[in-house]
């Protein structure tokens, strides 16, 4: 899958080993290799992860300096030193195959899916204050269609999602084993968090049911009902995806959370919250209500 400028790299010139004198231009691939090797010794359900480096051929390096160290090295001997050093980008990446949760008392056993894979990205963006959307990708070693890139300010930062087909079969992994990956150079800074005021009136939750073009992206339609729900809404949150409804669409349910500061909201003022989302919604994605 990493073929053209996204194989570009580094020969080492003096390699560990002449089985890998390369240097790698992602994390996944390593990954994959170390769970093709747990799994030939008997492990069958786990996740792994990777933080570290990548070096892509993005720039032409000058040759290597040896400087004296007799002296501190002037600004200009620094700048050769760093220019003869390949860029470095900081990633984090995670496979997971098999079983998620074994079968018990409270139900039955789980495989890890796409879902699991996108939920760890968006955790790690969450976790440093940023927010993006999320777009379908056929970056590969992803599975076209079943693989979501995680946008910042129009640029692709994270994927994740199912492996395709060729490599888990190629590499002996269960089927439909999952994987993210993200660019943490890429992240921009975010900004401080600061404490919100916790509400002392009473949340008023209403559920809504969507009925979707399969191509349209639950991003998409949360989008549309956030911006028609108004100021009142405090949290809007995708519970449900049903696939069988046939004709190409799709069944997306909503819990939406709206809460006043300083009363208690009436009945009507919810419903007229709930219809004004979904009338957005209706507008920008053809959303219409499922009634059954």
């Amino acid at each position: 899958g990493f073929v053209g400028e996204r194989a570009a790299t580094y020969r080492v010139a003096n390699p560990m080993s002449e089985e890998f004198p390369l240097m790698r231009v992602h994390l996944v691939p390593g990954l994959i290799e170390v769970a093709q090797r747990n799994i030939s010794r008997g492990a069958k359900d786990f996740a792994i992860f990777e933080m570290g480096s990548i070096f892509r051929s993005s720039k032409i390096l000058v040759p290597a300096i040896s400087p004296q160290f007799s002296k501190r090295p002037d600004q200009k001997l620094i700048d050769e030193i760093f220019a003869s050093v390949p860029p470095q980008a900081y990633h984090v990446a995670g496979l997971l195959v098999g079983k998620m949760e074994n079968e018990n008392w409270q139900g039955k056993a789980r495989n890890y899916n796409w879902t699991d894979a996108v939920a760890f990205a968006q955790g790690i963006l969450e976790l440093c204050n940023l927010e993006w959307t999320v777009a379908r990708s056929d970056f590969a070693p992803w599975h076209p269609g079943r693989c979501a890139e995680l946008i910042i300010d129009g640029k692709a930062v994270a994927h994740a999602g199912e492996l395709h087909p060729r490599v888990v079969a190629a590499y002996g992994l269960p089927e439909r084993s999952v994987a993210f990956a993200v660019a943490l150079s890429a992240l921009p800074h975010s900004q401080l968090v600061r404490p919100t005021t916790v509400g002392t009136m009473p949340a008023a939750l209403q559920d809504v049911a969507l009925i979707v073009d399969s191509i349209m992206s639950a991003q998409s339609v949360e989008a549309a009902l956030r911006e028609g729900a108004g100021e009142l809404l405090e949290s809007i949150t995708c519970f449900d995806r049903y696939d069988k409804i046939g004709d190409g669409k799709i069944s997306l349910a909503f819990t939406l959370t709206f809460r006043a500061p300083d009363r208690t909201l009436t009945g009507d003022e919810v419903s007229a919250m709930r219809e004004a989302a979904t009338a957005v919604a209706f507008a920008k994605c053809g959303a219409v209500l499922r009634t059954a």
